[in-house]
């Protein structure tokens, strides 16, 4: 569904896209662009992305993105990055990256936008126009379901079991050592992760209040990625990567493990 060599190959041939060689960091922040690494390697200190007080490196090489996140959102590039070996990338200029975003399927665009926000720790808001919009896709193939306060929704290393939309009450999420790192309400989703980069979760979900679920499963997921074109494919991946990794970030001091990065 989600193979990054796959997608590469058809990004490349874009009429907005071309292959380069990245030598020097300025070339990175000169123009509205998204890097996508084929080969090579770059560096960033922690201290650069997140003040956690750690003193880290964050590698970047073949398959991770370069500024995805700033391109989506129209953000500035704050990240000073160290190209440690001539960077392959495929660029994609930024209004071409944004306007295959802003036309693909509802549910993708939605956890691409999500992503970004959490990304950069921008309060969630409600999205009822999104919930009226995934009630009437899924109502035939979500199932419902009911948690008391405290349960456990999933552990690390479960089994994905699809992707969750939160109708009433709230839900936060634990890192290995039960790091309370998120919190999310009503027409919040969660579990998307699993299900595009992994087979089983990265995460812990506990019910904060009694709350009610509606989970649509990884098949129909996949009918709905599967629908949109290479790129916006390859910013889904991309994206959940980022994501991944700013979480890292944020609680790496919690777990005392660095992390490689993935932006």
């Amino acid at each position: 569904m989600l193979n990054q060599d796959e997608l590469l190959q058809e990004v490349a041939s874009l009429k907005h896209a071309r292959r380069r060689r990245i030598t020097t960091s300025a070339e990175l922040s000169k123009s509205d662009e998204v890097f996508f690494i084929t080969g090579g390697k770059a560096l960033i200190r922690e201290n650069a992305v997140f003040k956690s007080g750690l003193d880290s490196t964050q590698t970047f090489t073949a398959g991770d993105s370069i500024y995805l996140a700033a391109v989506l959102s129209k953000r500035s590039r704050d990240w000073n990055f160290t190209v440690h070996e001539p960077l392959d990338v495929i660029a994609v200029e930024g209004a071409a990256v944004r306007e295959a975003v802003m036309t693909s399927g509802f549910l993708v665009n939605e956890i691409i936008r999500n992503s970004v926000t959490r990304i950069f720790n921008v309060p969630q808001r409600e999205n009822a126009t999104f919930e009226d919009r995934f009630l009437r896709h899924f109502r035939k193939v979500a199932h419902r379901s009911s948690h008391k306060s405290g349960a456990c929704i999933y552990r690390i290393g479960d089994a994905s079991g699809g992707l969750y939309l939160i109708e009433e009450g709230s839900v936060y999420l634990t890192t290995l050592r039960n790091a309370k790192f998120a919190t999310l309400k009503e027409t919040d989703f969660f579990g998307e992760a699993s299900l595009i980069s992994a087979s089983t979760h990265t995460k812990n979900a506990f019910a904060e209040t009694d709350c009610s679920l509606l989970l649509v499963t990884p098949e129909a997921v996949e009918a709905e990625v599967k629908r949109e074109t290479a790129l916006v494919r390859l910013v889904l991946r991309n994206i959940l990567s980022v994501l991944e990794l700013m979480n890292q970030l944020r609680f790496s001091h919690l777990n005392s493990t660095n992390f490689k990065g993935l932006y």
